[in-house]
């Protein structure tokens, strides 16, 4: 059952670069922007966006439980999350990537955002939560097309069975950036026909 609009919207976009709207032609027109557009429908309705550049999964937990902001959460109508990207940017920029230590990261990653999403639904019960998944980066190409599939794929996988114990819904823009270099404004980050089709995926 899809749960009614509240008559006023207060929108939190937690989150890394993806969420402060790195790559954007403007701060009115990142994915974050757009969706609070959409979901607006009253001068009363805000929107609060905590979205730090190369912030990691632990690091975002850690922001969400300082006392001035998670006092806050219970007041939210809308969460978007968006982490995990800059543990692995981190994991890729070290240069020392083993299965082991990958595997080690996903866990971290997947326990991280299990606490991110158990805490979050302990303060705001009612609100609508989305967790935005992973696009291949463009690096990763180079690394092996299939490989880079299966691993992106198989974070989404893990993303999803979360959001369902949580009650929230991922949002999964793999098949939208698949193969789609013309959306990016660098190697990671979506450019603004990137951030229009998150954007798109949030709003439908």
């Amino acid at each position: 059952m899809m749960k009614e609009q509240p008559t006023t919207v207060s929108y939190f976009a937690f989150g890394d670069s993806l969420t402060q709207g790195v790559g954007a032609a403007r701060p009115d027109q990142h994915w974050v922007s757009q969706y609070f557009s959409h979901l607006r429908c009253s001068d009363q309705c805000t929107l609060r966006n905590f979205g730090v550049s190369g912030m990691t999964s632990s690091e975002l937990f850690t922001l969400i439980n300082i006392p001035s902001i998670a006092r806050l959460i219970p007041n939210a109508t809308h969460i978007s999350i968006s982490t995990g990207g800059c543990d692995f940017i981190q994991l890729y920029e070290s240069g020392s990537i083993t299965l082991k230590i990958l595997f080690q990261t996903i866990r971290k990653v997947h326990s991280q955002v299990d606490q991110i999403l158990a805490f979050i639904r302990s303060h705001a019960p009612q609100a609508i939560v989305h967790l935005l998944g992973f696009y291949i980066p463009v690096p990763a190409y180079e690394l092996g097309e299939k490989q880079a599939s299966w691993f992106v794929q198989s974070l989404n996988k893990n993303y999803e069975k979360v959001c369902r114990q949580y009650q929230a819904r991922l949002v999964n823009p793999f098949d939208r950036f698949y193969r789609r270099f013309d959306y990016f404004y660098d190697e990671v980050h979506p450019n603004q026909a990137g951030h229009d089709e998150i954007a798109k995926l949030f709003i439908h």
